[in-house]
């Protein structure tokens, strides 16, 4: 039997989440009390499953009396899909879950009956059931004189001309030797639907209740199967694939409109997948319900509840309590079992590791259920439930947030400026050269091996694997397709179509359409163009030094870690300033400090495609503009909810969801924010994309919120003048003085908002306090990875569950992963004792990792589980934000601050800067100097088309194979090698991998010369940097032989696979100034 919608009494959900494969779960209620005052809740809660497919809302409207804190409920309504709606029947049925735990009379039992059906909805498409303990002849036969709950019931149910569905069969059967069959459970409809229904007691489920079976024969489509079919890539055909694809691209030859190119080539790959790779949905999981011997002490314990039912004698109620208990042994053991054997097997994989997080935050209830059938609210205010309809209401919903805002004056000017920009000629002057050149196939290949693979395709259906797998063919034809969109700034309509998934978020009301996150899916051909334009702007960007240092949101190699620690490091600077004798001087006694956070309202969603075009106009070539412009106009989206989709709407401003070029085109749109908070004295500016942060600081406080008064003045006048909108509610300000007066009635207008100073301010996910001790901070940590802990003790035991080393790189990724969230700028900060309370957590995770008991020792325990204490730590990430800094531009913000030389008068005052030079003082590393970081790349259109970098020498021998098999596979791959060549054979190493490295090579000319390199890499170094010495040592020796090397080629024979991979990204891809060089 398929049941539509299950109803839950008892359920003793103990705190935990209710999941059942092919149902969702639409309501739950917690048990409110307990039967003293002050006491426990045992027992009781209360649930609602629907069957998947159907559609369904939340009723939250309270049945109950107000004084009634006993009675427990839920109730939803099943939404019928109808095509004509009549006047006879109602297209939606609701139903009410009720428990009414019995209460009785006693010292034990404070609580009082206040159970009544007055307040109950009386329609005729209602359904109330449930255990209301109470017992009438009317649905209870083997009951004579009905009790109190039972007159009511029936009262209210005579009176409301309702009517009971039961047939007077018992639902409960007692235990011991007074057992007796009873009809504790009820089930009321209306007359008008009582007809249309049927009533039974179900088969024997383990409880001592029977559940109640109700069918109700009303209009309506019956649920369907979601299934969302996905390619089988691991099934694919991939040469008979590559070959249809090359066929279709050969025909391509001769077009040159980039709507017709960009439609025949995705329809080429998508008609290719069709015949050589497959397509199906997941199959459904093996429920561990179907376990052989649970089904066999299943029907044993119900052949014993049926010889209860004949026959209640003793032997018979023994029996069934025997039965009983087994099968609830073997259901504990089935589950048991199958848990086990999926996290011995199934997440003991190495590959896993992802699979394992998932599940953890799935436990830890940090991502929530799907329910495919929630009914929501639509942007008009009613209530939708088709998956059309929803669909609909979710599109109209982000179209309208991302609209196009008209100001007349403001659209005048920028509509003049722009004129005058366009009057100006592009720096190639039209010659397609130098930065705006084609696109090199080096370039598309480099961007592709960028791109993930299992990614939901867009509109077109084709996905990264596609790509990957094209001939040499069809990747012409590819890299045509884009060079020509590049060159007419003709955009194809598929590349600007985005399908939109609603995520619900976690803990947000499922039925506010604003409760769901947008999840883009766009065209990954156009992902593809996408990368190549964005490495090109990002390298003219970076070149003309466009992006303020103080902006380190989407920036190669920066972080917000920075920009808190350069935050954390100002303060206390400003604290440790001489306390002033008399009057205060500002920048020469004790600071305060005002710290204010803005958030941009829709920052991304609310652009102006114009007013953006001006700016890029004023810092990239005019070809990028175009091209860029003409990317972000006529975007249009639709919706899909359970696999159906709305209509297509328009969406005339704001950024792409889930577009590559959107996080780079932000950093560019709000630079001159930048510049303008500039201008306001003592204040430093603290950007990661559009969350904003500004410290005012002052000789006094007063003259701190002057400063930080006139920041928020600018930041409003900046964001009315672009079209922005700040969200005064949502901004935060706190007080950083080491004076508690200072931080009383502190009050800022942002952009007619009053904003008043709170005790605690959240900032790029850290809770920074008044004195700076992160005392709040460590207790949310603590909050947070507490329940991660408990988790991962779940899937460990001493025979079965993770193994050590997969136990260690989960817990150091899920548990210290967390507490070390940009640690190296607030850590060193925090006071002792709240470092001790992550130095527990740190314990507790390393006692799951080893099965060590509690009593075993501190050191010993962090040393068995190869984690180092949270101490530890301290300084490692002290010295590693010191290096960080140190590696920046001199004008570098964060840099001038580790560079000063501050007073320490406040001896509780401790920052990063302090901790990491003693830490390199003590190590005899305070002279050794940090290789600058390379802040400009290589161009992306470099051209190294020469140059083949192989990194499968031998690869299908095991690191296991004898010398000799392995001396074979590499000279069998030196012999297809050129023997007229320039030979260099480089190797590199470092003691321990981090110090002392030296580096050498041996060069062969083609004359037969030899010649040898020695360079040293630095007292402390990688082994792979060792290497990339030696190779650059040995390329300079050639360079200056050019005369005797140019007319043959260059073979460079290494064993590092780590640098090789490190070059192999690409020239444009180099992040250090040695691999740039190489």
């Amino acid at each position: 039997m398929k049941v539509d919608v299950v109803a839950l009494q008892e359920a003793q959900l103990a705190g935990g989440a209710l999941a059942v494969p092919g149902y969702q779960t639409a309501a739950v209620t917690r048990r409110a009390r307990g039967r003293r005052g002050q006491g426990s809740f045992r027992g009781g809660d209360v649930a609602i499953l629907v069957r998947n497919g159907l559609n369904f809302q939340t009723i939250r409207e309270s049945p109950l009396q107000p004084q009634d804190d006993t009675t427990e409920w839920c109730a939803i309504r099943v939404i019928l899909s109808a095509p004509r709606p009549t006047t006879q029947l109602r297209h939606h049925l609701d139903i009410y879950n009720v428990y009414r735990p019995p209460i009785r009379t006693s010292a034990t039992d404070e609580r009082v009956d206040f159970f009544s059906l007055e307040a109950f909805p009386t329609l005729d498409n209602v359904i109330i059931m449930g255990d209301v303990n109470g017992h009438h002849p009317a649905w209870d036969v083997h009951c004579y004189n009905p009790d109190e709950v039972g007159r009511r019931v029936y009262d209210w149910v005579s009176e409301k001309d309702w009517q009971v569905l039961n047939t007077g069969a018992s639902t409960r059967s007692g235990y011991g030797e007074e057992a007796q069959h009873s009809t504790p459970d009820v089930a009321l409809a209306h007359s008008n639907l009582a007809r249309r229904c049927t009533w039974q007691a179900g088969t024997d489920l383990g409880s001592d209740h029977l559940p109640q079976v109700i069918t109700a024969a009303i209009s309506g489509s019956r649920p369907r199967r979601i299934r969302k079919e996905r390619w089988a890539f691991h099934k694919a055909d991939w040469a008979g694939f590559a070959a249809a694809c090359e066929v279709a691209a050969g025909a391509m030859s001769g077009e040159d409109s980039v709507e017709r190119l960009a439609t025949a080539f995705s329809g080429a790959i998508s008609g290719a997948s069709g015949k050589y790779i497959p397509r199906g949905a997941r199959a459904d999981p093996q429920p561990w319900a179907l376990d052989e011997e649970l089904v066999r002490a299943v029907a044993e314990r119900r052949a014993a509840r049926t010889a209860v039912q004949v026959d209640p004698s003793p032997e018979n109620q023994a029996l069934w309590k025997e039965k009983k208990r087994r099968a609830a042994d073997a259901e504990v053991e089935a589950r048991q079992r199958s848990f086990r054997k999926f996290a011995s097997t199934e997440l003991n994989r190495p590959a896993a590791l992802g699979r394992v997080t998932k599940l953890l935050r799935k436990m830890e209830g940090a991502v929530m259920d799907a329910c495919p059938g929630q009914a929501v609210s639509g942007d008009r205010g009613q209530l939708v439930a088709e998956d059309r309809s929803k669909a609909e209401a979710f599109v109209r919903t982000y179209a309208s947030v991302s609209r196009h805002t008209r100001h007349r004056k403001r659209d005048r000017a920028v509509k003049a400026n722009l004129k005058r920009a366009h009057a100006d000629p592009c720096i190639c002057e039209g010659q397609r050269s130098d930065a705006c050149r084609p696109f090199s196939r080096q370039e598309m290949l480099d961007q592709m091996r960028k791109m993930k693979n299992k990614k939901a395709p867009g509109m077109d259906g084709v996905c990264t694997e596609h790509l990957r797998h094209l001939g040499p063919l069809a990747q012409e034809v590819m890299l045509r397709l884009f060079n020509l969109s590049w060159r007419s700034a003709e955009v194809p309509s598929v590349w600007r179509r985005a399908v939109i998934i609603p995520i619900p978020k976690a803990g947000k009301d499922p039925q506010d359409v604003t409760s769901y996150r947008p999840i883009s899916l766009t065209s990954h051909i156009a992902k593809l163009m996408e990368r190549m334009v964005s490495a090109r702007v990002t390298h003219l960007l970076d070149r003309d030094n466009v992006i303020p240092a103080e902006q380190v949101g989407f920036r190669r190699g920066r972080s917000a870690e920075e920009n808190l620690g350069r935050l954390i490091q100002e303060v206390q600077d400003g604290w440790n300033l001489p306390a002033p004798k008399g009057r205060p001087s500002d920048g020469k006694t004790a600071a305060r400090f005002v710290l204010t956070a803005y958030d941009f309202s829709r920052a991304y969603d609310v652009i102006d495609h114009q007013m953006l075009r001006l700016k890029m106009l004023h810092r990239l070539p005019r070809c990028y503009a175009t091209w860029i412009f003409h990317f972000l106009r006529d975007r249009r989206a639709c919706a899909e909810v359970n696999g159906v989709r709305s209509s297509s709407r328009p969406f005339r401003a704001g950024l792409p969801q889930g577009s590559v070029l959107a996080p780079t085109l932000f950093t560019l749109w709000s630079a001159d924010l930048v510049e303008e908070l500039r201008k306001v004295d003592g204040t430093s500016i603290y950007m990661y994309a559009d969350d904003t942060a500004t410290l005012s600081s002052g000789a006094t406080i007063a003259q701190a919120k002057v400063r930080a008064q006139r920041a928020a003045d600018v930041m409003a006048a900046w964001a009315r003048k672009w079209k922005m909108r700040l969200a005064g509610s949502k901004t935060q300000v706190l007080v950083l003085s080491q004076r508690h007066e200072d931080a009383r009635d502190i009050v800022l207008r942002v952009d007619g908002t009053a904003v008043k100073g709170t005790r605690h301010l959240h900032l790029l996910g850290v809770t920074f306090d008044r004195l700076l001790h992160f005392g709040e901070h460590c207790s949310r940590l603590r909050r947070k990875v507490k329940p991660r802990v408990a988790q991962l003790r779940k899937l460990t035991a001493r025979s079965w569950g993770l193994q050590e080393p997969q136990l260690r790189t989960v817990a150091n990724g899920y548990v210290r992963g967390a507490l070390e969230y940009a640690a190296a700028a607030w850590l060193p900060a925090a006071s002792e004792s709240h470092v001790e309370l992550l130095e527990r957590e740190m314990r507790a995770t390393a006692r799951v990792v080893t099965g060590c008991p509690i009593s075993t020792p501190r050191d010993p325990l962090m040393a068995e589980a190869g984690m180092v204490p949270v101490r530890a730590r301290r300084e490692a990430l002290a010295v590693r934000l010191t290096a960080t800094a140190a590696s920046q531009r001199t004008d570098d913000p964060l840099r001038e601050v580790a560079a000063r030389t501050a007073p320490r008068r406040l001896r509780t005052t401790t920052g990063w800067r302090d901790v990491g030079r003693e830490a390199l003082t003590r190590l005899g590393l305070q002279e050794t100097p940090v290789e600058e970081r390379l802040h400009i790349t290589l161009p992306p259109w470099s051209d190294c088309s020469g140059v083949a970098i192989r990194l499968d020498v031998g690869a299908a021998i095991s690191r296991e194979a004898r010398d000799e098999v392995r001396r074979a596979a590499v000279e069998e791959h030196l012999a297809t090698l050129p023997d007229q060549a320039t030979w260099i054979w480089s190797d590199g190493s470092a003691e321990g991998g981090v110090a002392s490295g030296g580096s050498g090579a041996l060069i062969t000319l083609p004359s037969g010369e030899e010649r040898t390199t020695r360079t040293p890499a630095g007292a402390v170094c990688s082994s792979t940097r060792a290497e990339l010495v030696a190779m650059r040592a040995a390329l300079e020796e050639v360079q200056q032989l050019e005369d005797a090397t140019s007319a043959t080629p260059l073979v460079l024979c290494t064993d590092s696979q780590a640098a090789l991979a490190t070059l192999a990204t690409g020239a444009g891809e180099q992040r250090t100034t040695l691999g740039a060089e190489i």
